[in-house]
């Protein structure tokens, strides 16, 4: 046994010399009971590629070996599985398709649900914190249903349940969209008067509640959307973590959430682009219309890319329903992996870890228990809620944000926050993978390294107080000269006392002093060339200087104001650092959970985030945007969206949000590095590795010293390429 054995001659015939040449009797006796299929197994060891690991490895022993259970690894359904379609079954297959599947989530609840917030609100007449309520049904039904689907998609199951996840993504899709075909059509003014003589603002109170009752709809999408998305985040990630090495994971993880950062852009440039387009299109003859997209009243086709991602969750619902229980490489991951679970204080907690097997809800209790006592997983999973927080009320109301501070349309607006937030969450969580596969780091390296990221988003962060100087609207940020003690926001006046104006619909004019008026109704106008020109305003002398005219031009007036530029090239930088941690802080809850744990641990994770963090992070900020608001729209004596905010408490109110989010979250990565407790250790070679994986306290496995991990890392290298191809080596010799 201290020559290579004759069937991998070939293998190692680019080596000088044999990897095991220099292996004693004594350490070689092990091997001896070994099936020449077991041999080559040993041979195909795979090793931590770090230079971290204190000169150890691991060695398979026999009795794992024979008793390794084999699982069903081939694509096809039932006895059919077609050689052909083995060609896609290995890790690269996969994660092709789990990243379609990603990116197509994120195109929808993050992009075109994001680029709709304020439209919405306009078509269906509700406040921001309702639509704040509509984004976290995601999260509400993924937190309800989270626990339950990651506990019993933890089996040999994951490629069905992936499958009903996209289906489920596409039915809540296709619900999103329904109200579009039932609400009839939009009627944003048409027929209103806006002048003073004769103005008439009254609409159908019952039209006006009908528009709101389609709020459940809204949230039933969403709460479909979220059994599709906790899916694919939970049982989707250890799908792809089973069948990679450990060095290779948080790339694999980290192109996945790249993937799920791409999507959203194209969500936000599509939805920016379809909000271009008038709501009822395809209903009514677009040319005719007396409306453009600069119109504070126009309502955009929201609905468009419910349709379109919809069809595209259909393609890769098969795909996936095809593979088996497992892929071919799962099998020599399993074996190999190095453990690096947290070691608890408590021993039983490790006993009850490796037992707990989520086949019967009797474990669940048990197994939950081991979860809540592990110290770095609860920090983990705080630090992520904190974030959330951020994470989902930025995205849902950065579009509403840019379009109120800076005075740009609601398509533009959308575009805008696409093209800057969305690249820089991708380009965060593809370098945060490639940082940790690259330095080859472990638990506690990043663990540093998110926490120096949160503060790199508290220093860029100040790009919310770039905001412009407030334009001079009569009554609210300048009063009337009759009514100067009054409270602001007053809109009426003396000059305009008479009209009866409302401020159900917004039709901003602007004089020749630079002055805004709410409504040509509230300049007191008396007259009107179509909707362009108003004539005879009687409120122009009340407002600031002497007016030489009397004539205010439809729109809102310029503010020219550029800093747009400074606040656009900062905001991508918060939103990199924001996303950097991702794939680093989920690779370290992998590696601290044991194995039989890890997808019902993703589940608790996300139950944590989501119940903390995203579920109440667009709620909160859509309370603010409300809290900030000085004029709301009229709804039947009631009120609906809001018109014009305060942009200063605005601003203030986010950031001192943010600033406290990330603090939290720095204090939680930083206890989360002081309870970590590695398995292996200077004094000690303890390990709270899984089942079949633990190191060398019995006669039929083995450590070797440092001296020979230089000739096993050769064999590690092999193995992980041949991991990136997705077909082991035991298998193809």
């Amino acid at each position: 046994m201290s020559e290579c054995p004759q069937k991998n001659e070939t293998k190692f015939k680019q080596n000088r010399s044999c990897p095991f040449d220099a292996l004693s009797a004594e350490e070689m006796a092990p091997l001896n009971s070994i099936n020449a299929t077991e041999e080559m197994a040993v041979k195909n060891l795979a090793v931590e590629d770090s230079p971290k690991n204190d000169g150890q490895v691991s060695v398979v022993s026999s009795s794992t070996l024979a008793d390794e259970k084999d699982f069903d690894n081939q694509c096809g359904f039932g006895k059919c599985k077609p050689k052909a379609l083995q060609t896609f079954n290995n890790p690269k297959a996969l994660l092709f398709f789990l990243c379609w599947l990603s990116a197509v989530q994120g195109f929808v609840v993050n992009g075109i649900n994001n680029a709709n917030t304020s439209t919405i609100e306009r078509r269906f007449q509700l406040p921001s914190s309702q639509v704040g309520i509509i984004i976290s049904a995601y999260d509400i039904s993924a937190a309800i249903l989270g626990v339950i689907i990651s506990y019993m998609g933890a089996g040999r199951r994951k490629s069905k349940w992936l499958a009903f996840g996209a289906a489920a993504l596409a039915i809540g899709s296709f619900t999103m969209m329904t109200p579009h075909f039932s609400s009839g059509l939009y009627e944003w003014g048409q027929n209103v008067t806006y002048s003073c003589a004769g103005n008439s603002n009254s609409t159908s109170c019952n039209a006006d509640s009908r528009l709101q009752s389609y709020l459940p709809v809204f949230i039933v999408g969403q709460l479909l959307h979220g059994v599709g998305g906790t899916i694919l985040y939970t049982i989707g990630v250890t799908f792809i973590d089973d069948s990679v090495s450990s060095n290779n994971s948080p790339f694999y993880i980290g192109i996945m959430l790249t993937f799920a950062s791409i999507g959203p852009a194209l969500g936000y440039l599509f939805g920016g682009e379809m909000l271009k387009t008038y709501v009822d299109f395809d209903m009514v003859d677009t040319t005719s219309l007396d409306i453009d997209p600069d119109d504070p009243l126009w309502v955009g086709a929201w609905w468009v890319g419910f349709v379109f991602a919809s069809m595209l969750f259909l393609v890769v619902v098969l795909p996936l329903a095809l593979y088996g229980e497992e892929l071919p490489s799962a099998k020599r991951v399993r074996l190999t992996r190095i453990s690096q679970t947290h070691k608890q204080a408590n021993s039983l907690d490790k006993v009850e870890a490796e037992a707990t097997t989520h086949r019967s809800f009797r474990d669940l209790p048990a197994a939950t228990m081991v979860l809540l006592r592990n110290a770095p997983f609860i920090c983990l999973c705080l630090a992520g809620a904190s974030d959330g927080i951020i994470m989902s009320g930025f995205s849902t109301f950065m579009p509403k944000f840019i379009q109120n501070q800076y005075g740009v349309s609601a398509g533009l607006a959308s575009m805008l926050a696409g093209g800057v937030a969305v690249p820089g969450a991708a380009v965060g969580q593809l370098v945060g993978g490639y940082v940790c596969k690259r330095w080859s780091l472990k638990v506690k390296g990043m663990l540093r390294l998110v926490f120096v990221s949160s503060f790199l988003v508290l220093f860029f962060a100040l790009c919310v107080w770039a905001i412009c100087e407030e334009t001079l609207i009569a009554g609210i940020t300048v009063q009337y000269n009759d009514n100067f003690t009054a409270n602001v926001p007053n809109l009426d006046a003396s000059c305009n006392q008479g009209c009866d104006c409302s401020t159900k619909y917004y039709e901003p004019v602007c004089s020749d002093q630079n002055i805004q008026f709410f409504s040509p109704c509230h300049a007191g106008c008396l007259s009107t060339v179509g909707r362009e020109t108003y004539h005879n305003c009687s409120c122009l002398s009340e407002v600031g200087s002497l007016h030489s005219t009397t004539t205010v031009t439809a729109g809102k007036c310029d503010s020219n104001c550029n800093l747009i530029y400074i606040f656009l090239p900062l905001m991508f930088f918060v939103t990199t650092f924001t996303f950097f941690p991702s794939p680093p802080a989920l690779s370290v809850i992998l590696r601290c959970i044991p194995d039989s744990q890890r997808t019902y641990a993703l589940g608790i994770k996300w139950a944590i985030v989501r119940l903390l963090g995203t579920i109440p992070g667009p709620i909160l900020f859509g309370a603010v945007f409300d809290n900030v608001c000085i004029v709301w729209g009229e709804n039947c004596g009631g009120t609906a969206s809001c018109w014009i905010y305060d942009n200063f408490g605005l601003s203030l109110s986010i950031f001192l949000m943010t600033v406290v989010a990330k603090l939290f979250s720095a204090v939680m990565f930083i206890l989360a590095l002081k309870f970590y407790v590695p398995p292996l250790s200077d004094s000690n070679n303890s390990n709270c590795s899984g089942p079949g994986r633990k190191l060398s306290t019995d006669t039929s496995s083995m450590v070797l010293t440092s001296e020979r991990k230089s000739s096993l890392d050769r064999l590690s290298q092999e193995i992980d390429e041949s991991a990136m191809v997705g077909i082991p080596k035991v298998m193809r010799l």
